[in-house]
């Protein structure tokens, strides 16, 4: 979880940067230029903007990108993704997957993902190892395990995945809750005195109603 693996007294250009000190021996010019180009690189928005901001001030899809910048920073040969998507939204989800994908192809290296989400697995995996309590009951091509499954705890996995879809909801029903012109915004603060120099939009202008039923 970023939130709590992030530490939240030093800004991203201290976490990122610190990595590229200590292992790869860069010096505060060469790691500032580095995270810049990682920070770019996982689809963060402004990068140079956020390199003083600290994890609170960032919506949770930009602090997943930061971690995976600093995963990235040592170049490893194998990329360890341990629930990567938990917690996030399905857009944000679906954006982070995309993204771990296309670093995978881009640093040309393995990744091992750990996720308990039967689509994500579906979607990105090529071999699968199914566990239950610690030990691996079932490996094989992602293909074959959804396909025909053999270990009694893989079938039963598959067999509790939702099936079909909800019925369309009544178009007639009663509204129970509604919002004009949603936002939520957080403020970007800069210097000694911390003022608000902008804002990340992580909503901005939404309407929305959720209906009986």
């Amino acid at each position: 979880e970023p939130m709590t693996s992030l530490n939240p007294l030093h800004t991203i250009e201290q976490q990122v940067g610190e990595v590229l000190k200590i292992h790869r021996g860069l010096s505060d010019r060469a790691a500032r230029e580095r995270v810049l180009d990682l920070l770019d690189k996982v689809g963060i928005d402004d990068p140079k903007g956020r390199l003083a901001c600290y994890p609170h001030q960032l919506s949770g899809g930009q602090r997943q990108r930061v971690m995976i910048a600093m995963a990235l920073a040592n170049e490893p040969d194998l990329l360890i993704a341990d629930e990567p998507t938990t917690a996030l939204d399905v857009t944000i989800q679906a954006q982070i997957l995309d993204l771990l994908a296309k670093l995978k192809a881009e640093f040309n290296m393995a990744m091992l993902l750990i996720t308990h989400d039967l689509g994500i697995v579906r979607k990105m995996a090529d071999r699968v190892c199914v566990m239950n309590n610690g030990e691996i009951v079932e490996r094989g091509a992602t293909r074959d395990i959804f396909a025909s499954p053999q270990h009694p705890y893989t079938k039963h996995l598959l067999a509790s995945e939702p099936k079909g879809s909800p019925p369309p909801a009544n178009a007639k029903a009663k509204i129970i809750l509604e919002a004009k012109d949603l936002r939520v915004w957080f403020p970007i603060k800069r210097g000694f005195l911390r003022h608000t120099v902008g804002y990340i939009k992580a909503v901005d202008g939404i309407d929305l109603a959720v209906k009986e039923g």
